[in-house]
């Protein structure tokens, strides 16, 4: 069982990481480097009920724990089906989970790149991802989908199949996995019946032992908690909110990949005593 008050208090940006805890734990405390690092800003941060059930603390993501203990830098690959470019003045998420994700590893090396299927539905996704981790070659891969299957009311076994499809190829070249699935507004969920397609990634993740980053839930509840505020259309409103969700984002999705690594693994990096 995992430590659940741990991750609690970790998600709400009350104490350190888990992964922390861990080190700090007895045979830990003087072990080299540690994952350190701020968590989630208050205003990020969302209850355990939303994020903590799907994480594995410490055992959730074994490539990524790998590479790092045999000292090579941390590659991270995003593929999503949105448009590429970001809005000006603007950070968005992959480069904000980079930079998160070097402060919890520190002198550690983190590269994120991205892969944008604009307007591709996930049966399409599979065969591109999977060249792409081929010739990446990375450690974890982030496959944000489900969208583009949700507007198009795509039949749900072909989208399960096409998860089931790209998972297995993910994992069987040699990578973790998070699946993350589609953002909130009032407006499109309104317009589009999102639900099924993210009950089936949530069972597929639970089946697949794969770790399902639940960004519509998370949106959400910002949303309802009025931290967040997409109905007002004024340039500077949406800007504001379009830097807000793309910081917390990264923050969010930095913790949990910290979260599950090995904290034993960043220990074993060569040159590191112990």
């Amino acid at each position: 069982m995992h430590d659940a008050g741990g991750v609690r208090r970790m998600l709400r940006g009350a104490a350190l990481p888990l992964a922390v805890l861990l080190l700090l734990s007895p045979g830990h405390a003087s072990a080299g480097p540690k994952l350190v690092g701020p968590s989630v800003d208050a205003a990020c941060a969302v209850p355990d009920s939303i994020l903590a059930p799907g994480l594995a603390p410490g055992g959730g993501l074994p490539q990524v724990s790998a590479q790092l203990a045999a000292g090579r830098p941390l590659s991270v690959l995003i593929v999503h089906s949105g448009k590429s470019a970001a809005k000006p003045g603007i950070v968005g998420y992959p480069a904000r989970l980079e930079s998160e994700l070097a402060r919890r590893l520190p002198g550690q090396e983190v590269r994120t790149t991205v892969l944008s299927l604009a307007g591709e539905a996930a049966p399409a996704m599979v065969a591109p991802l999977s060249r792409a981790v081929e010739e990446r070659k990375p450690a974890l891969v982030i496959w944000q989908t489900g969208t583009v299957d949700a507007m198009r009311g795509l039949d749900l076994e072909s989208f399960g199949a096409a998860l089931q499809s790209g998972i297995a190829d993910v994992q069987r070249r040699g990578a973790d996995i998070i699946i993350m699935d589609m953002q909130y507004s009032m407006h499109t969920a309104q317009l589009i019946d999102f639900a099924p397609y993210m009950s089936y990634m949530s069972w597929l993740a639970q089946s697949s032992n794969v770790f399902h980053f639940p960004r519509y839930d998370i949106m959400r509840h910002w949303v309802e908690d009025g931290r967040v505020d997409f109905a007002d259309e004024s340039d500077g409103a949406k800007q504001r909110a379009y830097e807000f969700v793309h910081r917390c984002i990264g923050q969010l999705l930095a913790e949990s990949v910290a979260t599950m690594i090995d904290p034993l693994s960043v220990n074993r990096r060569p040159g590191v005593s112990n």
